[in-house]
């Protein structure tokens, strides 16, 4: 019997949507974690957008590319790809994250973007049509339910190429681990597995992606992490004193010189737009 895959996403996406307080605003939480997601996103001179910049150098990219990053973050794409790149501009509707594209883009000398400080849904589609040789997106798809739309939107935008940056493993074990010791509650914590639903959903609609498979380590304070763990589990329930001091002491067990080593895997889903 052939599977649906947009249902199939639809049906992680109501489940991970339950679990979340009504009033969780993407904006303001995106901007209270700008300087410790920067920090991950930049650590070893932003190995990881170089890494996915690697795969897509010379097949997708070039030095007189023009690219489009949708939930752009703190520049996660924007500085190692405007370093080699012809220009690439980011959407991104989190002022803390705009502040720090700015701010990571002047430390690093990078002058060759722009910023559309919109979220994904509020783009005039028709002012971009067929704009980008690359439409790239990392991290974003799981805030749509819509999810098959999306990506034909991204191809309106394309006169060559889109690309989704999944994770491949679906849950974080450090996420995991506090959230029951917290809580003291059985439950997993919700995740939406994007890279196998993403790749089926492209197949299932006559694309033919190509998936690259990068490793990297992000290195973060124990501070960062504590903030990331802290803004993450606010999305579900009030953070006590006691809560935050069982994270820290979790951290601090883990750390090196105060420092967190944090290995991750990502797919590089990447296809030709129609």
């Amino acid at each position: 019997m052939e599977v649906n895959w947009e249902n199939k996403w639809e049906e992680n996406y109501e489940r991970y949507k339950e679990t979340m307080l009504a009033d969780s605003d993407d904006r303001m939480y995106w901007s209270k974690r700008a300087a410790d997601f920067s920090n991950a996103r930049s650590s070893n001179d932003f190995e990881y957008g170089r890494l996915v910049l690697n795969v897509l150098w010379g097949k997708v990219l070039t030095q007189k590319s023009v690219v489009l990053d949708v939930g752009a973050g703190p520049g996660t794409f924007v500085i190692p790809f405007g370093r080699m790149v012809g220009r690439i501009d980011a959407v991104e509707p989190a002022p803390g994250m705009v502040d720090k594209i700015r701010e990571n883009a002047c430390k690093d000398g990078i002058t060759n973007f722009g910023i559309l400080s919109s979220t994904w849904q509020e783009i005039d589609l028709e002012s971009i049509s067929g704009r980008y040789d690359l439409v790239i997106s990392s991290l974003v798809l799981w805030v749509f339910r819509d999810v098959w739309n999306q990506l034909q939107r991204m191809e309106e935008a394309s006169r060559g190429y889109c690309c989704i940056v999944a994770n491949v493993a679906n849950g974080n074990k450090h996420v995991e681990t506090l959230w029951k010791r917290v809580t003291g509650c059985d439950e997993k914590w919700p995740s939406i597995s994007e890279y196998p639903l993403i790749f089926s959903i492209l197949h299932s609609k006559g694309r033919m992606p190509d998936v690259s498979i990068i490793e990297y380590t992000y290195e973060r304070s124990v501070e960062d992490k504590v903030m990331h763990i802290k803004s993450l589990f606010e999305r579900r329930t009030p953070v006590t004193p006691e809560m935050e001091k069982t994270i820290r002491e979790y951290f601090i067990e883990l750390s090196d010189n105060g420092m967190v080593q944090e290995p991750g895997i990502s797919a590089v889903i990447c296809w030709q737009a129609q």
